[in-house]
């Protein structure tokens, strides 16, 4: 009689390695970093630079991005403008409503459904589904403050519970704005 024993065990350490490798990106944020309040932080221009880096093969895709963002007392509208280092440019908008104090539903032109936001501590969770060349991609992004005012975002991407990718975007409020 075999024993089944080492095959239980390699399956449940293969379910929880996938498990993390989908698991959200932490939301630990400095205790000197302020709280993160979008409808504050975004009218205005904002710009960045950004990465998306394929946990398969470790290559990147880098970019640049400009935010036009307004707030109307109800909904945060950011037009994003993305300018990719490989010369292929894209504009995206968002529009996330605020149902309640640090708590968002919205939409955006490839978004599946609806995304939803939330304060959590001093940062705020992002969660969304993107029609991406076909596919259906999962984005669990944490937006938090630096210390100096600048933005990090940090996003997993899935797909099946598996990390495709990882996006990592800093933002800064543009002179003047």
């Amino acid at each position: 009689m075999t024993s089944t024993l080492p095959s239980r065990f390699s399956l449940l350490g293969l379910l929880a390695m996938l498990g993390a490798c989908a698991s959200p990106p932490d939301a630990t944020v400095a205790a000197s970093s302020p709280p993160l309040v979008l409808e504050q932080f975004f009218p205005g221009r904002t710009v960045g630079q950004g990465v998306f880096t394929n946990s398969w093969t470790g290559s990147e895709r880098r970019f640049d991005v400009v935010i036009d963002g307004t707030w109307d007392g109800k909904t945060l509208t950011l037009v994003e403008d993305f300018a990719y280092a490989d010369g292929e440019k894209d504009r995206k908008t968002w529009r996330l409503e605020r149902t309640a104090p640090g708590v968002y539903t919205g939409m955006r032109e490839d978004v599946v459904g609806q995304a939803r936001a939330w304060t959590e501590g001093k940062a705020v969770r992002l969660e969304y589904s993107v029609s991406l060349g076909g596919w259906t991609v999962d984005f669990s992004d944490v937006l938090a403050l630096n210390p100096d005012g600048s933005l990090i975002n940090k996003a997993t991407v899935g797909k099946w519970g598996l990390r495709v990718g990882r996006v990592v975007l800093e933002l800064r409020r543009a002179p003047g704005s």
